[in-house]
């Protein structure tokens, strides 16, 4: 009896908080209701599903705060528009909050190698990801649909309680207005953020033909880089991928090549001034084909028919070797004179396997020989011995899920050979692990960087940031590797395309949230090591132990906001 009573209460009480909910315009009866930004909301969420018990939310000063609206109507509801005026409080009003409407992806099959009780729903399926700004939008009859709010608090707003309030309207007339309450503490997030951050991008010309309708090289091509750079920029990007080869323009001197390098400057100017400042990504030297009897080959500028051709030859031709000594001597030297020497980062392979080490440390000597003072860079797996990569590499990118058993490896490069160790997820991991794809939970996106801080680790990579197959929404696994990698659901990217740059993702913004949370710990130490790291450690406790409940991680992050 007394079970039918507390779920007898339990259910009127939730009637009566969707009866709070029901907008009164227009006799839409649209329900809405807040979600914790790291649940996922589906199409077929009941009204109430995973409903937060107050509309109060935490924010540091300086920091993104993401809070999501869920919106369900029983009729169709169209034409509608979401405003959000600026928040009162006892500074000056935070006029700082956009709003964006998520859009559902397709998932085909689920990641693989998972367990399902790491996976939010068995695929195929649709799962919320996409971020749009185009309004108004349609509620379709019986679907939900998350609206996206992103507060960016300033860095010196006077702390304290802040009223805000979401106006639903269709045209002038007023659907609901929703209230809630951002709750600004004194905590500031100091930037620049003592974290590097490297998304690779796919900037073929192929690819931004197709999408952007831009050719390379033309005026419209440099306003899409600039506004690619823009965007980056606001998500703690530090890493200026400028492939110095590809940029290069060559042009024939007494039947050798001399390098004209504006363009590539020109490319890492655009990036910085954006905002963009830390590394100069160079690209790698070779390029292999996933096979273990395939050509490892380089990507070299050779004189065809009198005239500098780029092309793809084998690490081993004597044409590829002379490119190398005489290209990077070339680079160098304008680096120098640039005064780019140390920001500029040179990659060999990327991931090398054992039977690709004598061409890798054929090319990793040169990168020593040649470039004085230019830092090398490689993501690899750490399942194999690495004994190669001491004395060649000086940025350590090991795959997540490849050193559980090696982390005192990876201190001994930080101690002893004064090296920088970073973050790399690309595919794998999967299982129980944190990662980045859609059919998983977004505190996984967001303890990346807890992970980075609690193992000091000074950087993050990650292959996909805009590696879209032809219909981004409809598929978000691409095939790569000529057809032999079936990608895990948004491996290949976290952005999506716009006609003049791109849209966000609800992973890309927790992923902003946790660069910042990164930050913040990094501040706590300064003032109290060992609480920082006490409160790391109850996130994380292993690569594959973390706290999994949105409500868990609030509380801690309240602990570091306090705490500062």
């Amino acid at each position: 009896m007394r079970k039918r009573s507390i779920r007898a209460a339990q259910a009127g009480m939730l009637a009566f908080a969707l009866t709070l909910l029901t907008g009164c315009g227009a006799g839409s009866g649209l329900k809405f209701w807040f979600v914790d930004s790291l649940v996922k909301v589906f199409p077929d969420d009941a009204a109430g599903k995973d409903q937060l018990d107050k509309a109060v939310f935490p924010a540091a000063r300086n920091s993104h705060v993401s809070i999501q609206l869920a919106l369900r109507s029983e009729q169709p509801v169209g034409g509608l528009y979401v405003d959000a005026p600026a928040l009162t409080g006892p500074g000056q009003p935070i006029d700082t909050t956009r709003v964006r409407w998520v859009e559902y992806v397709v998932v085909t099959t689920n990641t693989r190698n998972t367990p399902d009780e790491e996976l939010l729903r068995k695929a195929p399926a649709l799962f919320p990801d996409a971020l749009f700004t185009e309004f108004p939008i349609t509620v379709e009859k019986d679907r939900t649909l998350p609206v996206w709010l992103t507060v960016h608090v300033p860095p010196d707003q006077e702390p304290g309680e802040y009223k805000g309030q979401l106006v639903l309207r269709q045209g002038t007339d007023i659907v609901a207005r929703v209230p809630y309450t951002l709750m600004v503490h004194a905590a500031r997030v100091q930037t620049p953020i003592p974290l590097a951050i490297n998304n690779y991008l796919n900037l073929s010309e192929s690819h931004l033909e197709q999408f952007h309708g831009c050719a390379r090289g033309t005026a419209p091509w440099w306003s899409l880089i600039a506004s690619y750079a823009r965007f980056w920029a606001g998500y703690y990007q530090t890493a200026v991928r400028a492939n110095a080869v590809a940029l290069a323009k060559p042009e024939v001197a007494g039947g050798s090549l001399r390098y004209d390098f504006r363009d590539f400057e020109r490319y890492v100017e655009t990036w910085e001034a954006a905002g963009v400042k830390g590394q100069i990504d160079g690209g790698n030297l070779m390029e292999r084909q996933r096979r273990r009897d395939a050509t490892i080959m380089t990507r070299a500028w050779v004189v065809e028919g009198g005239k500098p051709v780029l092309v793809n030859i084998p690490w081993n031709d004597p044409r590829a070797q002379r490119f190398l000594d005489t290209f990077l001597p070339a680079l160098h030297k304008r680096l120098a004179e640039l005064g780019w020497t140390a920001k500029y980062l040179q990659g060999v392979m990327d991931e090398p396997n054992q039977w690709e080490i004598p061409a890798f440390l054929d090319a990793a000597a040169k990168v020593r020989r040649f470039m004085p003072g230019v830092r090398t860079i490689e993501p690899a797996g750490l399942r194999q011995d690495t004994g190669f990569m001491k004395k060649t590499v000086d940025i350590w990118v090991p795959q997540l899920g490849t050193f559980d058993e090696k982390t005192d490896l990876l201190e001994r490069h930080i101690r002893e050979d004064k090296g920088e160790v970073w973050l790399y997820t690309a595919l794998s991991p999967r299982g129980k692990y944190p990662n980045r794809f859609v059919d998983t939970s977004l505190i996984k996106v967001r303890l990346l960087h807890w992970i980075n801080y609690k193992w000091n680790f000074t950087g993050f990579l990650h292959w996909g940031g805009n590696y879209w197959g032809p219909y981004p929404l409809k598929d978000t696994q691409p095939v790569i590797n000529e057809g032999r990698t079936h990608l895990p659901p948004g491996d290949a990217f976290i952005t999506y395309p716009a006609r003049t740059g791109l849209y966000s993702s609800i992973r890309l913004e927790q992923m902003r949230e946790g660069i910042e949370d990164y930050a913040l710990l990094k501040q706590l130490e300064v003032k109290d090591s060992a609480l920082a790291r006490k409160i790391a450690g109850e996130a994380v406790r292993s690569f594959v132990d973390y706290v999994r409940e949105p409500k868990q991680f609030r509380a801690i992050q309240q602990k570091v906001l306090a705490a500062l």
